[in-house]
C-alpha cells in the first residue's frame, strides 16, 4: 500500500480513484515547480478555505444522516404548509 504523509496526516493512495490520483500528482508537480512565494501563499490559502468548507459540509451531512439536526430548509417548508 502506497502512503503519503504530510504533517502527520496520512492518506492511503489506494483509497483514491485513478483520476483523483492523477489530479493530486498534477497539482503536486505544479506546486513543486512554482518559484513565486506570493502565488504559493495564494494557493495555500485557497486550499485551506476549500478544505475547511469540505469539512463543514461533511460535518453537516453526517449530522443530518444521524438526525442530529433538522434538514436544510425544514423550517421554511413547514411554514409553507
Amino acid at each position: 500500500m502506497f502512503v503519503t504523509c504530510c504533517n502527520d496526516i496520512c492518506v492511503s493512495m489506494t483509497e483514491h480513484s485513478l483520476s483523483r490520483q492523477f489530479a493530486i500528482t498534477m497539482h503536486e508537480r505544479a506546486i513543486e515547480s512554482c518559484d513565486d512565494i506570493e502565488q504559493l501563499r495564494s494557493v495555500a490559502k485557497t486550499l485551506l478555505r476549500a478544505w475547511q468548507l469540505q469539512a463543514s459540509f461533511t460535518e453537516d451531512y453526517a449530522a443530518q444522516l444521524m438526525h442530529l439536526t433538522p434538514p436544510p430548509f425544514a423550517s421554511t417548508s413547514r411554514a409553507a404548509e
